[in-house]
């Protein structure tokens, strides 16, 4: 190969017209790259992908127009003419399509991870937006200049060009980047595959080039269809198989009073606050000065918000279906409720909990949902696939105003109420926290504070004989690397904080009477609605529904798990998840 590369060197350095083959290989194609940069930035939205057009934007504009300048010297030096149009021998070959499937091989995967709110509509969507991407840069600028410059080098730019900025949300995963990557890796990558192509061409090893290209799409496609075929073909049980249903069986409440469950992201007991160093007390105390029940020692079988909260809506550790189900609606709580007479209703800052599906309350907001396919193309174009990607929707203003409006208003029925705030809402789970992680955190803690007490005002003046759950649904993620430890940290490493700060929860109940105390033996968040049914129907019995409070999701924390209350694995083995510190 060495010996082959040599003579390549060799005979190029001996074709006629040094000059034009400079500009027709190297300025002008970096030129056009130049541009690709330039107008990406302008274009892209903001993240790891534009940082990364933006910087090299302008290292590319520095490096190109030094080397134009010194060109164009050098040809005035030696007063030579040179022909800006190109006498090309290269032509289109219908191989090069197969270049396509190079930087098509990460939306494969993309949408193999996101089938659950993709409908088939969606899927040949981006397939098209993509495939357009692609053909534009890797085949017809190429070929639209091809008379002034190389083909086959534009082609090699635009297939190294595509690939990166469709790669990119991978990238930004595997790295922990956030807004903004590290260019080693990116020109890593970028020249990585620039360079190979072009090496592989010009040494007429096309044919390797395009069986390497077909086994990468493959591995790759094939890969993902495995990992989600064992997800689809996971046991699950039946939803008849649910003990909240049957108990109810045929059975009527004793009183219906409405049912307000207000989430506040990622909000936790002080406990753990002042493990981050943020002292709460004075929020607790305001809450059980109104009356509120704390139950200080609660915590998720799993995390993130729709795991946790469409098994809370199933009083069950299933989903029975989509992940989206019981949050957008259709849950075993939700569905039991309407047979008592109840309305539901939905309250969000955005559609997240019903994308991919539609909204079964009796009546939501938002009102809209954003198209998953849109969601999906901006996270790949910004090159992040954050949580909040396509959040910023609403003006929260409105939101507020909305929600206010909605417990202002006296009806002539129960009501159901599911409110999923995003205040104080966990890191940016980008896989490293960052410097201010946690300041950040509590200047939303005190945002999520003051929209409690609104809303608790609100309840309390306008139906002050209703069930109040004020919640969060999982920990802030603030300790180690902000998100889940597996890749990161060994199970001797994980301690009591960095358990509770990713499935700890908070809960407290204002309920209507004093009777409630021999109703709310609540272990798990998802022994929440037991309870409630329990006292709704003045029956310890329904406490039979709750589940084996046993973590699942034994990732977020490197294997450790919790049981009962207890830790298994990691530094605080055999300890209780909570301690009791509340001062």
């Amino acid at each position: 190969m060495l010996v082959k590369i040599k003579k390549k060197i060799k005979s190029i350095s001996r074709v006629e017209g040094k000059t034009e083959l400079f500009l027709s290989h190297i300025l002008i194609p970096l030129w056009v790259l130049t541009f690709y940069f330039l107008s990406f930035s302008e274009l892209l939205p903001a993240g790891v992908n534009n940082a990364f057009v933006t910087r090299s934007g302008k290292y590319s504009l520095l490096l190109t127009s030094t080397l134009t300048i010194a060109f164009w010297a050098f040809i005035a030096f030696k007063k030579k003419k040179i022909s800006i149009r190109k006498k090309t021998k290269e032509k289109f070959s219908t191989d090069n399509l197969i270049l396509l499937l190079l930087p098509l091989a990460p939306v494969i995967q993309y949408i193999l991870n996101n089938l659950e709110i993709l409908s088939f509509e969606d899927i040949v969507y981006i397939l098209l937006v993509f495939t357009a991407f692609i053909v534009s840069f890797v085949l017809i600028i190429p070929i639209l200049l091809r008379k002034i410059c190389s083909s086959q080098i534009l082609a090699f730019w635009g297939l190294a060009f595509t690939f990166t900025i469709i790669n990119m949300g991978t990238l930004s995963q595997q790295f922990a980047w956030y807004e903004v990557g590290s260019l080693k890796i990116q020109y890593a990558l970028f020249f990585g595959v620039f360079l190979t192509s072009s090496l592989l061409f010009y040494l007429n090893k096309e044919k390797l080039m395009y069986t390497l290209i077909v086994i990468f799409f493959l591995s790759a496609s094939f890969t993902q269809i495995l990992n989600k075929r064992e997800e689809l073909f996971k046991t699950t049980s039946l939803e008849t198989d649910n003990k909240l249903l049957s108990l109810v069986d045929s059975r009527t409440p004793e009183n219906t009073p409405s049912i307000y469950l207000l989430i506040y992201d990622a909000y936790v007991v002080n406990e753990t606050m002042l493990a981050y160093g943020i002292d709460n007390q004075p929020q607790e105390e305001y809450l059980e000065k109104l009356g509120f029940q704390i139950y200080p020692h609660t915590y998720s079988i799993g995390a993130p918000s729709i795991n946790t909260m469409s098994r809370v809506l199933n009083a069950s550790d299933q989903f029975y279906g989509a992940g989206r189900r019981a949050v957008s609606g259709d849950g075993v709580v939700q569905n039991l409720l309407k047979e008592f007479g109840y309305k539901t209703f939905g309250m969000f800052p955005t559609d997240y909990f019903f994308r991919g599906t539609t909204s079964n309350y009796d009546s939501t907001y938002p009102k809209y949902t954003t198209a998953p396919k849109d969601i999906l193309l901006q996270a790949i174009f910004t090159g992040e696939f954050r949580f909040d990607i396509g959040f910023n929707e609403l003006p929260r203003n409105e939101f507020l105003t909305e929600k206010n409006k909605l417990f202002s208003e006296n009806m002539d029925f129960p009501k159901f109420t599911y409110m999923h705030s995003d205040v104080p809402k966990h890191s940016q789970n980008s896989g490293a926290c960052l410097s201010n992680e946690t300041e950040r955190f509590n200047e939303r803690l005190l945002a999520a504070n003051s929209e409690m007490k609104d809303d608790i005002q609100v309840i309390l003046e306008n139906d002050p004989n209703s069930i109040i759950i004020i919640a969060g649904d999982h920990g802030a993620f603030l300790t180690k690397n902000c998100i889940e430890t597996s890749d990161y940290y060994d199970i001797s490493e994980i301690s009591r904080l960095d358990i509770q700060d990713r499935l700890g929860t908070f809960l407290a109940i204002k309920w209507p009477t004093k009777e409630f105390e021999q109703y709310d033996d609540i272990v798990v968040l998802q022994d929440l609605f037991p309870a409630i049914f329990a006292y709704i129907f003045q029956d310890a019995s329904f406490l039979d529904a709750r589940i084996q409070p046993i973590t699942d999701q034994d990732y977020m924390i490197s294997g450790a798990k919790v049981i009962d209350g207890i830790i298994e694995g990691g530094i605080n083995d055999g300890e209780p998840l909570f301690i009791g510190a509340n001062e």
